[in-house]
């Protein structure tokens, strides 16, 4: 029972930091970001060619790794959360052996003019139990003028070892671009409440982004606070077919640090 309790929480925690250098650093927007990463955004939002691989250091050592492709309206990616090694202990709390969870997601997704759908392989880690299981997303997005709209069900299906629930995803949000090189980004997304904002700004080969999460507290004592909003902020920087990235998390209790490389042929 308390594995179970755990897989969840790991389940929860690689849904709080977005795969991408963008999304991340945008406050965690996935509808309406387009890097090669629509298997894990939005499967609709998938207009280029576009290769990306990055690396991430979060929470307590863990580490994180996301790679991804597209190519013709079809995409595929790979998210991998290494939690690091920890100690084990029995119920007398006497150590027993080390192990080190992590969680893995392996997906394919494919664009079909405004709708597209995505499905996942998860794998999650925790001592000496492994939990296996498929997840379905779709998505949509629209474009109009100076406005896009982004929204996505994910985690349709579930887990099919030991029967553990795995939380469904609703999120929908509204893009707005300033001139040519300036956007706002606003998106809600369900279950647990969170609201995500951000801004972009680019010039010449650079964008520089900045963006903020809140996340609803779950106790029911716990009131709102500056706690429950994660700052985050990051830049990317255009060589010819290569860009380079960087974005970070800043949290009460943590922050995160991703690089990564793209390239679009």
């Amino acid at each position: 029972m308390i594995l179970f309790f755990v897989f969840n929480i790991y389940i929860d925690n690689s849904t709080k930091l977005s795969a991408g250098i963008q999304s991340n650093g945008l406050g965690g927007i996935t509808t309406l970001v387009d890097e090669g990463l629509s298997v894990f955004h939005n499967p609709a939002v998938n207009f280029k060619t576009e290769f990306n691989f990055i690396i991430g250091r979060w929470l307590y050592g863990t580490n994180v790794m996301t790679a991804g492709a597209s190519y013709k309206n079809n995409a595929f990616g790979l998210y991998y959360l290494d939690y690091g090694d920890i100690q084990g202990y029995d119920e007398y709390g006497l150590p027993t052996n080390r192990f080190s969870p992590y969680d893995l997601n392996i997906g394919i997704a494919r664009n079909f003019g405004l709708l597209g759908i995505s499905i996942k392989n998860f794998q999650s880690r925790i001592d000496s139990v492994t939990f296996i299981g498929i997840a379905i997303g779709t998505g949509m997005m629209i474009n109009s003028g100076d406005f896009s709209i982004g929204a996505k069900i994910d985690n349709i299906g579930g887990e099919f070892v030991h029967r553990v629930d795995v939380p469904l995803i609703f999120a929908t949000g509204i893009k707005y671009t300033f001139f040519e090189d300036f956007g706002f980004f606003i998106e809600a997304r369900g279950r647990d409440i969170e609201l995500s904002s951000g801004l972009i700004y680019g010039y010449e080969n650079l964008k520089i982004f900045a963006g903020m999460k809140y996340i609803k507290p779950t106790s029911y004592i716990e009131k709102p606070s500056l706690s429950d909003c994660h700052f985050s902020g990051g830049l990317t920087i255009t060589f010819d077919e290569y860009e380079l990235g960087y974005s970070f998390v800043y949290t009460q209790f943590s922050n995160a640090h991703q690089i990564g490389i793209k390239f679009t042929p």
